[in-house]
């Protein structure tokens, strides 16, 4: 079966895959231990203290891979995100900025997490990631597709993917990029992805599926799917100025992360 099958098969049946996962005893126990204590948590350091939740969360923010950088979570915490020279707010990766400001510790010493629909978002993220996690066992171009499906929306530059190993890779595949485009300056980078597309088009979900068909082709091709190549959907017609028109979208659509509970 092809990535684009597979790809395909588990997004069209997400709401059923989803459920299956939250359905398993263990992801059941997580999620009731987070509704049942995550309210009671006022600052950072009785956040670092619950083990269960520090996890929890960092999985919800796909920073399952950061628990053990816990003098860094910390500053990111403790810190916030009102100072623009704040620990979240000069690191590349926006997820620690994302985490920062939901859980508002600094702000607000947590309030946002007394709010029932911003404790729902976190367990609803929380169970997303964990069936892009578990994709990867299948095809592990699937749990980047549905990664970055996720988090396009959310994309407002090329910073933010050149920051980001799984949309850079998805990204850098779908346009025929070589990984090697990752070691030029970022600058460059930039410019050769600006010559490719709109970076507005990933806020269209429309055009990010087709995107994703792309990607899901581009990857079997370059991995020895066999099948993949004979069907490879296009992005759409290349523009005199030699970038992919993914059909212009309306510039003023964006999302911020203040906008709770969708983050």
């Amino acid at each position: 079966m092809t990535t684009l099958v597979d790809l395909r098969v588990v997004t069209k049946n997400h709401d059923r895959y989803e459920q299956a996962v939250r359905s398993r005893p263990a992801v059941q126990r997580a999620i009731t231990y987070f509704q049942d204590n995550i309210g009671k948590i006022t600052s950072t350091e009785d956040f670092m203290k619950d083990d269960k939740l520090y996890r929890f969360v960092l999985e919800a923010f796909d920073l399952g891979s950061q628990a053990k950088s816990r003098g860094l979570i910390r500053k990111v915490l403790e810190e916030g995100v009102s100072d623009q020279y704040s620990t979240a707010n000069r690191m590349s990766d926006t997820k620690f900025r994302e985490m920062a400001t939901v859980l508002g510790f600094a702000e607000s010493g947590g309030a946002n997490l007394k709010q029932p629909a911003v404790v729902q978002a976190i367990i609803d993220r929380y169970v997303n990631v964990t069936l892009e996690v578990e994709s990867e066992d299948r095809n592990p171009a699937v749990r980047l597709g549905l990664y970055f499906q996720r988090r396009s929306s959310n994309i407002s530059n090329w910073y933010q993917v050149m920051a980001d190993n799984a949309l850079r890779k998805v990204v850098y595949t779908t346009l025929g990029l070589p990984d090697q485009t990752a070691l030029l300056d970022v600058d460059k980078q930039k410019a050769l992805l600006e010559k490719r597309m709109d970076v507005a088009d990933l806020k269209n979900p429309a055009k990010v599926a087709k995107f994703l068909d792309r990607f899901a082709a581009m990857y079997d091709m370059q991995n020895g799917g066999a099948t993949a190549t004979a069907a490879m959907p296009s992005i759409g017609p290349i523009s005199r100025n030699g970038r992919a028109s993914v059909i212009s979208i309306d510039p003023s659509i964006t999302m911020t992360l203040m906008s709770f509970p969708r983050f």
